[in-house]
């Protein structure tokens, strides 16, 4: 299956700016030692040892949290395996403009072209993205905005989904209960919220029954 961009939905932390450790990625995703070097050699990343620890760049940090959203929405090690999740940001030049956020660009100002080594473009990837995903973190969804001003939104949308025998997709779920992917991702076969029983149909799809539906179909 073709796995689309990854696109950062706040559901994990912001890329940090340093490079971290094994065990600091295990308790980023909330896997696994084994889990975590079974995604690194799927998506062929390295690391780089430092002393007798090995450290992982913002970069490889991008591409692991790319890794952990396909997987949390129902792709497997093959998918990430045969489309890589990584991106390479050689010999890409870099727009500079002159003018600040928010103002009236000025015509006499001109943009600049700043052509950057593959391992300055990294950083300049990675630094972009850190700002990406701390802007979005602190913007709320539109599902969160809908949530706050009506409470019974998630049952309405949980009663019309087991009445009409909907699959929803994980993000779906995600969305309607306003749950991070991670937490959807580590459910097992069925999980109860809400007064309602939702459960596992395939990879990345669920099925939502009312409790007195399930009762009667037991």
């Amino acid at each position: 299956m073709t796995i689309p961009p990854y696109e950062p939905d706040g559901s994990l932390p912001p890329t940090p700016a340093e490079g971290v450790t094994a065990k600091d990625l295990m308790a980023r995703y909330g896997v696994s030692k084994q889990t975590l070097y079974t995604r690194i050699k799927t998506i062929e990343i390295s690391g780089t040892k430092r002393g007798k620890q090995v450290f992982f760049n913002p970069v490889e940090v991008h591409q692991l949290d790319a890794a952990h959203d396909a997987l949390g929405k129902g792709y497997g090690l093959n998918d990430l395996k045969d489309q890589a999740v990584s991106f390479d940001g050689s010999d890409v030049p870099v727009d500079v403009s002159t003018t600040s956020m928010g103002s009236t660009p000025d015509p006499n100002l001109q943009q600049m072209e700043l052509a950057l080594r593959p391992d300055q473009t990294q950083m300049a990837t990675a630094l972009a993205a850190v700002v990406l995903k701390a802007v979005e973190a602190g913007t709320p969804s539109q599902a969160q905005i809908e949530a706050s001003r009506d409470p019974l939104r998630p049952y309405r949308m949980l009663r019309e989904s087991a009445q009409e025998k909907y699959q929803l997709s994980s993000q779906s779920v995600r969305e309607i209960l306003g749950l991070s992917q991670s937490t959807i991702h580590s459910w097992g076969r069925e999980v109860r919220r809400n007064g309602f029983l939702i459960k596992r149909v395939g990879p990345g799809r669920w099925r939502v029954y009312e409790e007195e539906e399930e009762e009667q179909a037991a």
